[in-house]
Parts: C-alpha cells; structure tokens; sequence
C-alpha cells in the first residue's frame, strides 16, 4: 500500500493543478480550459487569443511554479530533518530561507532583475549557502549539532537577516515600485509569473534533487549517529554539508521566485513519514508531491479568495502550518518521539 501511495499523490497533484487553472474570480472556467485543452489534439476548436493568452501565460507558469515550488521546499525540510537528526529542522526555521530572502530583496531593490532574471535566484542561492554555513559554525561542536544551539542559532540568524531585509527596504522607500516589490515578495505570492520563473523553479529542483537522490542511503544512515554511520561506511560530516548545500539550493530557487513560504518545509515531512515511514527512497517522492498539492491548494486559496483581501501564499501556507509547529513542540516538551 505503501509504494502505491505516491501514485495515487500524482492523480491527487492532477486534479488540483487542473483546479488550479480552472478555477478563478474571472473567466475563463473549467469549460474553456477543456476546449483550450483538446484544441491541441484537433477535436474541439481553438479558444479566443485572450484565452488562451490567460492559460498559457498566466495561469500555467503559476501553476508550475507552485507546483516545483512546493516539491522543492518539502525536499529542502526533509533532507535537512535528516541531516541534521532534527524533527524541527527545516529551510525557514534554521534562517535558510531567510538568507534567501536577503539575497533575493538586496537583487531587487538594486534592479539587478532587469539585466537578468537570474541574478535574484543566484543571489538568494548566495545568502541560503551564507546563514547555513553560519548555522553550522553556530551549531556545531566538534562535528556534532544539538537540537538546542541549532534552534538558537537558527532564531538568531533568522532575526537578524529578517532585520537586515527590512533595512534593505527602508534604504529603497525612495524607490517606491522595488520596496513595494520587497514586501508583496517577503509575504510570499505567485503574482505575475512568467515562463522565466517556472523554468528557473523547475530547473532549479530538477538539478538539485537528481544530486540527493544518488545520496538516499546515506540520509537514511544519518539520521543515526555519527559513530555509526562512520562505521558502515559513510564520511557523516561530509555527507551533511553535501546534502545541505543541496536543501539550500532547492530552498534559493524557490524563495527566489515565490518569496517566503513558510512551514511548507517543516510539516510536509512530518506528515509524509506517518504515511510511508522513515525511509527516504520513498519518503523523498512523497514529501515532494505533498509539497507540490499544499502549495498548489494554498495558492488556489488565494485565487479564489476575494479580491480586497490581498491574500498572500505566505501568509495561507503559515496559517495551516503554525498550528501543526505548536504541536509539534508540544509533543517534545512531553518526550514524545517525533
């Protein structure tokens, strides 16, 4: 049942990536899609130029960017609970993705998107490799971490990159259109994206996750002890940084694209172990398409919601994940395993 579960998540992702892109405040609806759909194979005739411009500009590159987006951000969090033997580890929680939003505001506010629309991912994959590295001096001792000066560091490192973000925009308030860009982007969204961020999303996620998968043995190694995975063979403090700088590049090319999108890295894991257990060649595939579904849903959310709210993805995905955080640190406080 188990190995069958990650095909039955595939059908679930379809159905909602088709909602996705049928469901909206406007037209056109799903019937339009259907007809734009089955315009390719020649059985119904060809939509309206505004239309299609709507599903094949809009809407698909939305839709692939939550798609990858999400898929990413679940790899990052669960390379990184395992990486770091750490429940409560993930992309937002140990300044990861924090980094990655310094980074991806400093491109911005200095226009570096108008010469290329690869400078904010490379520059918010610089600032994720930067706090997680920091991380690791912070946390480290003699090559073994602890869940406390992890999550110390990880807070600290978060605020102060939260409060250098917020200074980079108050250093660009003269330049009202890139501080406005900042804050919609930090609150997290997937307004205005184009064929350049779905490909860079899903280049980004492809590229990274082929260099964890060949690595599966040796996460499922390290979430035992370093002694014992050094004595089946495997170097455990080279193998962290390895696998981390991967969850790090996965988490820029998102954070990059998407802005912040928080817990999606935490909870996904968490709940795609009760599913299919501790093992990561089928944990891997299940974190990412329940990654991929949160994601898509969430972003629908905001789709559909009405207009005057504003909602933003980051605030859904926090919303949803939140409660699950504090129930998570309520079970440790009791001792429970997580």
């Amino acid at each position: 049942m188990k190995r069958k579960l990650p095909f039955f998540l595939v059908a679930v992702l379809v159905g909602v990536a088709v909602l996705h892109l049928s469901f909206s405040r406007v037209s056109p609806g799903f019937s339009t899609l259907l007809e734009w759909m089955f315009a390719w194979t020649g059985a119904t005739d060809a939509v309206t130029e505004p239309d299609q411009f709507v599903f094949a500009s809009i809407r698909t590159p939305r839709m692939l960017v939550a798609v990858f987006g999400g898929a990413a951000l679940a790899l990052a969090g669960t390379v990184m609970q395992a990486s770091f033997r750490n429940p409560l580890a993930s992309p937002d929680i140990i300044g990861t993705a924090a980094g990655a939003a310094f980074g991806g505001a400093v491109a911005i506010v200095n226009d570096w998107s108008q010469v290329s629309v690869l400078f904010t991912p490379l520059a918010a994959l610089v600032g994720a490799v930067g706090v997680t590295s920091l991380v690791f001096v912070l946390a480290g001792s003699h090559g073994r971490f602890s869940v406390t000066n992890l999550l110390l560091a990880g807070v600290a490192l978060n605020t102060l990159f939260g409060a250098l973000t917020s200074f980079v925009v108050t250093m660009a308030l003269s330049n009202y259109l890139a501080s406005s860009e900042v804050l919609f982007w930090l609150m997290g969204g997937l307004d205005n994206r184009t064929w350049d961020h779905a490909l860079i999303t899903a280049g980004g996620f492809v590229l990274f996750t082929m260099m964890v998968l060949p690595r599966v043995r040796e996460l499922d190694l390290l979430t035992l002890r370093d002694d014992s995975a050094h004595s089946l063979g495997v170097d455990a403090a080279k193998a962290r940084r390895y696998l981390v700088w991967c969850a790090c590049g996965l988490t820029a090319t998102t954070v990059a694209n998407s802005g912040g999108i928080a817990f999606v890295g935490l909870i996904v894991p968490h709940l795609a172990r009760l599913m299919v257990g501790p093992a990561h060649r089928l944990l891997l595939p299940t974190a990412a398409l329940l990654g991929a579904i949160l994601m898509v849903v969430s972003d629908l959310g905001c789709r559909v919601a009405p207009a005057h709210w504003n909602l933003r993805l980051g605030v859904v995905t926090a919303i949803a994940g939140a409660p699950y955080f504090l129930y998570l640190l309520a079970r440790q406080r009791r001792g429970e395993q997580l």
